[in-house]
């Protein structure tokens, strides 16, 4: 398949187009719109039919010339895009800037048979490339080109020089690379026990204030309703709220569960993930289905999380980043995959971060003045009870209250520890929601040794390394460790950039 020559999306992506942009409209015009939605003027649904129509007239006139402008084509090693209605621009991006080549599909795409393709670079977030309508053979062609060259940037170097011919761009090549084994694939029965274990009380939460939108949204109803009602019967829904207080709890939690079970399919619906040479695959979604291809040089940070219900289950979710934008930190992929056993942390573990199988160079535990923090910050709630009840009352709440906060906070401090490896450093904290982080040495960017004056006078700091994926700290560190951790961190660094 050619992409020498400029080629246009699929006509079908003004459509998609269209609806882009009326989303991107109302998502800015949002809180006008809910205020519209209060009015009760005569004409407002007859307004409301005409600003429809226009809306509509106006955002596909739009991507009518927006499809029309916009061209897509690769020279060399360069991937290349125009666009621009009234101000034109040419975007231009090297393949060894490449982080992802990410394939989605939303309805409209999966019932054409069409995908979209986003590129997403190690630059501001202003050069990130979007197609929203190719076919799925163009697709998969443009990514397997713009991965085998990314990949081979990324193995050799300027080894290679410049492509000698452009029908090395016409299409993919079958490496050895793209022999590939299954990491996780989500059944029906998983994906209800990743709905299982998230979290249901701000899903509820969110269902709540749904449904008392709605509610509120009809005032005079509701009025007329009760003011039509006898009085006896205000009188037998009043004790009945009383009865239900308990039933609506529960119907109250079982809406959140109910959220997070359809979010979860919504979300990993069909979730096949698989590992190679070339990096790591993940395909998921039901409304719209994301096809993530991640190099292993590419990924600068990975994040196991885990709480109760899921350690209970036997797995945990990974998150994946990659590089964010240079500018305001945005931008950059953070894939997820749910229902990750400990065979498949190890296999992952065993490709990105080989050297955590021998034994740690040192170990760095957070001093006990964070101990006796984390318990003053969790007892002051206990003086709140002081002014509520009676003195009895209060001090058995407190007392129970402070008792609970002692044994939640040294389980707290436990769980916080860093152990440092030749090339890896492994970042732990959590009891209750379990977090392990791990990133690489060569792919630090700096370390900074970070007090106040309080914390100096004690010879104690907090040490941040910052990676192209974000900044993760490690708190109360004597400061005679943390000195020489950020020397060994940036030893590490400069050796083996000066090796590569």
């Amino acid at each position: 398949m050619d992409f020498i020559e400029p080629k246009r999306q699929h006509p079908l992506g003004v459509l998609i187009l269209s609806v882009q942009f009326l989303w991107k409209l109302g998502q800015q015009a949002w809180p006008m719109l809910i205020g519209l939605s209060f009015s009760i003027g005569d004409n407002f649904w007859q307004n409301a039919v005409i600003a429809s129509i226009a809306s509509l007239a106006l955002t596909g006139a739009y991507a009518l010339l927006y499809y029309w402008r916009f061209k897509y084509s690769v020279e060399e090693r360069v991937l290349i895009v125009e666009k621009g209605i009234l101000h034109r621009e040419r975007l231009q991006v090297p393949f060894e800037r490449i982080q992802t080549i990410q394939l989605f599909q939303g309805p409209i795409q999966q019932l054409f048979g069409l995908t979209g393709l986003r590129v997403d670079t190690a630059g501001s977030s202003g050069s990130e490339i979007k197609l929203v309508a190719i076919s799925r053979a163009a697709g998969e062609a443009l990514q397997d080109i713009l991965r085998n060259h990314t990949s081979d940037s990324n193995e050799h170097g300027e080894e290679h020089g410049a492509i000698e011919n452009d029908d090395d761009l016409a299409a993919p090549t079958e490496t050895a690379g793209q022999e590939r084994s299954q990491l996780v694939s989500l059944s029906i029965s998983q994906l209800f026990k990743v709905g299982l274990s998230q979290n249901h009380l701000r899903n509820a939460f969110a269902s709540l204030a749904l449904i008392s939108y709605l509610i509120g949204n009809q005032p005079d109803a509701l009025t007329s309703w009760l003011d039509g009602m006898p009085a006896f019967m205000a009188t037998l829904i009043g004790a009945a709220m009383l009865l239900l207080i308990l039933p609506g709890m529960v119907l109250f939690l079982m809406s959140g569960v109910a959220v997070s079970v359809a979010t979860a399919f919504l979300r990993y619906y069909d979730l096949r993930s698989s590992i190679g040479a070339d990096g790591l695959h993940a395909e998921m979604g039901l409304l719209r289905r994301n096809t993530f291809q991640m190099p292993y040089a590419r990924i600068h940070l990975t994040i196991w999380r885990s709480n109760w219900i899921r350690r209970k289950l036997g797995f945990e979710t990974l998150e994946i980043r990659q590089a964010q934008a240079e500018s305001g930190g945005q931008g950059g992929v953070r894939v997820s995959l749910p229902a990750l056993e400990p065979c498949h942390r190890a296999v992952l573990e065993n490709v990105l971060y080989p050297d955590i199988t021998d034994n740690p160079v040192m170990e760095v535990l957070p001093v006990r003045r964070l101990r006796w923090l984390l318990m003053v910050f969790s007892a002051l709630p206990a003086g709140l009870f002081w002014l509520v009840f009676n003195p009895l009352i209060a001090a058995v709440v407190s007392g129970a209250w402070l008792t609970f906060a002692f044994w939640t906070t040294a389980k707290r401090y436990a769980s916080f520890r860093m152990t440092v490896y030749t090339d890896t450093i492994v970042l732990e904290k959590g009891w209750f929601w379990r977090q392990r982080i791990l990133l690489r040495l060569a792919q630090i960017q700096g370390v900074e040794w970070e007090r106040h004056v309080f914390l100096e006078r004690r010879s104690i700091g907090h040490i941040v390394f910052h990676t192209a994926a974000g900044a993760r700290r490690f708190t109360y560190v004597l400061k005679r460790q943390g000195e020489m951790l950020r020397d060994f961190a940036l030893n590490q660094h400069h050796a083996r950039n000066s090796r590569a």
